[in-house]
């Protein structure tokens, strides 16, 4: 159950702020417009995004690059799954970005802040969603 939420475009979109829409290709690549905040910097950002590997029932991996706001971001995002006790799944993520470009010269002492928020508000919204 978890790694099916999990895979679904549309349903970590849901949990992440600021997500506008998705745009589900087919089952490996999809499309992300979202709405963000950086300092006095906001607008759009537009991403193309791809699973490079899935592993069912334990881990998937997406890369992905965003562009919007005169900026560009490259990450990979991934996550495997335990189960320490029955019933019970821990997820495990990781993600690496490049952010470039306007956004990217803020530094950061700007960008670390909002990305940790982002991420708590994520987890959250997953947390409820799954629970």
């Amino acid at each position: 159950m978890v790694y099916n939420f999990l895979v679904d475009p549309r349903n970590i979109a849901s949990v992440i702020p600021g997500v506008e829409s998705v745009d589900v290709i087919d089952p490996d690549n999809f499309k992300v417009k979202a709405s963000m905040g950086v300092g006095a910097i906001k607008g759009t950002i537009n991403i193309t995004a791809k699973f490079t590997e899935k592993k069912p029932p334990e881990s998937a991996r997406v890369v992905g690059r965003g562009t919007g706001m005169q900026s560009t971001m490259d990450f990979e995002i991934g996550f495997r799954l335990e189960e320490p006790s029955p019933g019970r799944t821990k997820v495990n993520w990781y993600f690496d970005g490049n952010v470039g470009g306007l956004i990217g010269s803020m530094g950061a002492r700007v960008l670390d802040p909002v990305a940790q928020k982002i991420v708590q508000d994520s987890v959250e919204k997953l947390k409820q969603r799954l629970s």
